[in-house]
């Protein structure tokens, strides 16, 4: 049986677009780790770089660094991601729904939507990052559009199958792992042409093999598309006490496991086969759950500074909460920020352009993903005061919409 859809907000919801940009730091420090390239030791779950201390009996501030990064941001910000598309689904279809829209139409305009998301996940894999996750989320949202009238029971179930093929990914994914080698051969390519020619076909492998990646991000668009019926993101007050016990409960244990996941990555840990893998595939769904945490703390944080009675979907505002705006607006444009990423990360980390990322040592690589983070942030808060959408996001319109209602006019609330 569904759950009730109370009314939705006739604006575009804060929390959703807060989330989104946060999380766009946390991709930003996790996708900069693919495009070091400097000779050095590798290891642990995703292969972080070590720092010069590796191995030794003290910590180094890159040991602190990639103990961070294991705890709060590795496997944490994709799955949040996942959940997010998810729950704009669910949006959309609620949306349209009051809107007394067909359902056959409002399937319509959702495979319309992430097949042309689908087209430019795969341009930016072949011709800017091969580590693209568009592609994924592109298609989950194609089989999420198939799905909108499926009761919550339903989805419950398939979460629950999905979560043990999580745990199976992330397994796989320790027992698959080969410290030292370059996971992506086109960014450390020498010139622009053979890192063209290497990403065109690394670019067609992404594209080809997403629908396999997608099964480890699927429990958490289901999820969000569960939880969107209830309104989890958008009215969460009534329910403070309750979501804020739910949100320790989803990021304590990720804690957890990501302090085993950085003892690796610091070289302090070394377990057997088996038990690497137990860790890796229990880490695959507390670090999801842990992204969920995120989403309710925010969620939580806009409802506690702008909503009234508990209400999150007030509107932010630049000069009462000029943190949590800019946020917003980059969540807005996230997916112009994603490649704004892309784009500023092959300016400055391959041998063919500056070659930065010959010589970064975690922390480094920690401060320049931020900055270049701080660099969308920046652009997205300039859009967000001429109240102009990101370009990314001002073609995928056009394209799905079409020139009637592609145009710059009101967002819809998603």
């Amino acid at each position: 049986m569904n759950a009730p859809r109370p009314a939705r907000a006739t604006h575009r919801v804060p929390a959703p677009d807060v989330a989104r940009g946060l999380m766009l730091w946390v991709i930003a420090v996790a996708n900069i780790t693919v495009w070091i390239w400097a000779p050095g030791p590798t290891d642990g779950l995703r292969e972080r770089t070590l720092g010069a201390g590796a191995g030794t009996a003290g910590w180094t501030a890159d040991d602190l660094v990639n103990m961070a990064m294991s705890m709060l941001v590795d496997g944490r910000g994709f799955p949040l991601f996942s959940f997010l598309v998810g729950y704009g689904v669910g949006q959309i279809a609620a949306r349209e729904s009051a809107r007394g829209t067909p359902l056959p139409l409002a399937q319509q305009l959702l495979l319309r939507r992430y097949g042309w998301l689908l087209l430019l996940g795969a341009l930016h894999a072949c011709l800017l990052f091969p580590g693209d996750i568009i592609t994924a989320y592109a298609f989950g949202g194609l089989f999420l559009a198939l799905l909108i009238t499926a009761s919550t029971r339903t989805l419950a179930v398939l979460v629950g199958l999905g979560t043990v093929l999580m745990v199976l990914f992330g397994a796989a994914g320790w027992a698959a792992r080969s410290p030292g080698t370059v996971r992506y051969p086109s960014l450390v390519a020498e010139s622009p042409q053979e890192w063209l020619a290497l990403g065109l076909a690394e670019g067609t492998a992404v594209v080809i093999l997403a629908p396999i990646q997608l099964l480890g991000l699927l429990p958490m668009m289901l999820l969000g598309l569960a939880l969107s019926r209830y309104r989890l993101l958008e009215a969460p007050g009534p329910r403070r006490t309750r979501l804020l016990g739910t949100a320790v409960i989803c990021i304590v244990p990720g804690l957890a496991t990501g302090t085993g996941t950085g003892l690796l990555t610091t070289d302090m840990l070394e377990p057997s086969a088996a038990a690497g893998a137990a860790l890796a595939g229990a880490d695959a769904v507390t670090g999801a759950a842990q992204g969920i945490g995120y989403a309710i703390v925010v969620a939580l944080v806009c409802a506690r500074v702008q909503g009234r009675g508990g209400d999150a979907a007030a509107p932010l505002r630049a000069r009462e909460h000029p943190a949590l705006w800019s946020l917003q607006a980059l969540g807005r444009r996230s997916m112009s920020g994603y490649l704004a990423q892309s784009l500023l990360f092959t300016v400055l980390l391959p041998p063919f352009a500056l070659g930065l990322g010959r010589s970064l040592t975690p922390t480094a690589a920690l401060l320049l993903g931020t900055a270049v983070w701080v660099l969308t942030l920046l652009g997205a808060a300039l859009l967000e005061r001429r109240t102009l959408p990101g370009p990314a996001e001002a073609v995928h319109r056009r394209l799905y919409l079409g020139t009637a209602r592609g145009g710059a006019g009101p967002r819809p609330p998603v």
